[in-house]
């Protein structure tokens, strides 16, 4: 039996969080070896990455954000448009002036909670994904404006509140990204604990730092790989792409399925970003060698998902 337990120095004073007792399995993980094949992008632009793709009707995993304290419907309402398609929610929920563990926020957390319980079909929600970036990425999230301590109390509460309103179909996606964040933090100083995170996640971009650092790097692949094998967590790189004005390359993309190869009992999904924005093109239909490539492993092997299991 496993019991977390977090002393948060809140504005109110010294905060206390009672953990659950029990940990959690993997929901919606695929056998070893199989990977679900995703994408974040419009959904009016899903059926062009879906034919530059080559992967037939749908991706597995389809990933939107919400606006800050948004409503999730319209995600899970865009994922019934394809029949089998399951929908990832990146849930922007502010956590500055200790918003959530105030219970300010309660109302609004359960009116989501009870939004996917109604969906019941499987539903990946990526919560305040990239915590341990540099402030000007997410300030509601990042520090300094909230420390590991106060992400990982905010996380904790808004789980609880979804096993209080009785969510069994969300799975919890802990997201960081490849870079330690400040003060040369690990990932690992914002893990809300095995018993609140069903999955593991790396934003993991192939053009943004040398082959050998996104590898090999603190906090690298290899090493939130090895964080999610330790945890008994399936592993999804839920943000990856190729960028121009970057080369145009096979290469590219062969690091994120090469990766997933090396790690079939760990590595269950690879979610791509397909957007063009701040000044950089992701979009797989923008990369025709890298599309070219990206068809040729998946098309006819067997391994790659197209629903969730």
């Amino acid at each position: 039996m496993i019991t977390v337990l977090v002393m948060a120095a809140l504005a109110a004073g010294v905060w206390t969080y009672a953990a659950r007792s029990e940990p959690a399995g993997p929901k919606f993980a695929p056998a070893d070896g199989s990977v679900y094949i995703g994408v974040s992008t419009d959904i009016g632009r899903l059926g062009v990455f879906d034919e530059t793709a080559g992967i037939g009707t749908h991706p597995a995993i389809y990933d939107q954000w919400t606006t800050p304290d948004g409503s999730v419907q319209s995600i899970l309402t865009n994922a019934r448009t394809k029949p089998g398609m399951t929908p990832m929610i990146s849930w922007n929920l502010p956590l500055t002036n200790a918003a959530v563990t105030s219970g300010s926020k309660d109302s609004y957390i359960k009116a989501q909670a009870e939004a996917i319980r109604a969906y019941a079909k499987p539903v990946f929600v990526r919560l305040d994904w990239e915590m341990n970036a540099n402030a000007d990425w997410y300030p509601d999230w990042n520090e300094p404006a909230v420390t590991p301590v106060q992400f990982i109390a905010s996380w904790q509460h808004v789980y609880q509140l979804f096993q209080q309103e009785g969510v069994t179909n969300a799975a919890f996606v802990w997201c960081p990204t490849l870079w330690d964040g400040p003060a040369d933090q690990s990932p690992s100083a914002w893990y809300p604990g095995d018993q609140y995170v069903d999955w593991i996640g790396v934003d993991a971009y192939p053009q943004s730092a040398n082959e050998s650092f996104i590898l090999t790097g603190p906090g690298g692949l290899n090493d939130q790989e090895s964080f999610a094998a330790r945890h008994a967590k399936p592993m999804m790189v839920a943000e990856w792409a190729p960028a121009l004005p970057q080369p145009d390359t096979a290469a590219a993309v062969d690091l994120l399925f090469d990766f997933a190869a090396e790690y079939p009992k760990t590595v269950k999904a690879l979610v791509y970003f397909d957007f063009d924005t701040n000044g950089k093109d992701y979009t797989l239909v923008d990369h025709p060698i890298g599309a070219a490539e990206f068809r040729k492993r998946v098309d006819g092997k067997a391994q790659f998902l197209m629903t969730v299991r």
